[in-house]
């Protein structure tokens, strides 16, 4: 198992994360923890799509590209963190403290950082 997929394997053992996925800045998958109903490539590319949407938008209001978006649906939470070159795509349960999460998300994304030597 390479090391960037075991820190999505990491973070995935946070309390309520169903999958993590890391995608490339085009929208492709690099690397997931996600269950066998999860459709990657889907995930790859709505995630992708969203967040140039978003940041477009904020880009027509002078505010600076986007970081972070949580996304609270019915039956789950979805965190987009933007990388350079890359994103991450965490999934949650319904009922989880997305909050709670941010530490063990932002861990993961350093160690990946170091690994795939992205600044």
């Amino acid at each position: 198992m390479s090391k960037i997929r075991e820190a999505l394997t990491g973070l995935r053992r946070t309390p309520g994360v169903k999958g993590v996925a890391l995608l490339t800045a085009d929208g492709l998958v690099a690397a997931t923890s996600l269950d066998a109903a999860c459709n990657a490539e889907a995930l790859a590319g709505l995630a992708s799509y969203l967040m140039a949407s978003t940041n477009r938008a904020l880009q027509e209001g002078a505010m600076g590209p986007c970081t972070r978006v949580t996304i609270q649906a019915s039956n789950g939470k979805a965190q987009i963190v933007e990388m350079p070159e890359s994103s991450l795509v965490v999934l949650f349960d319904q009922f989880a403290d997305v909050g709670a999460a941010r530490r063990p998300i932002d861990e993961a994304v350093a160690r990946i950082r170091r690994l795939a030597c992205i600044k």
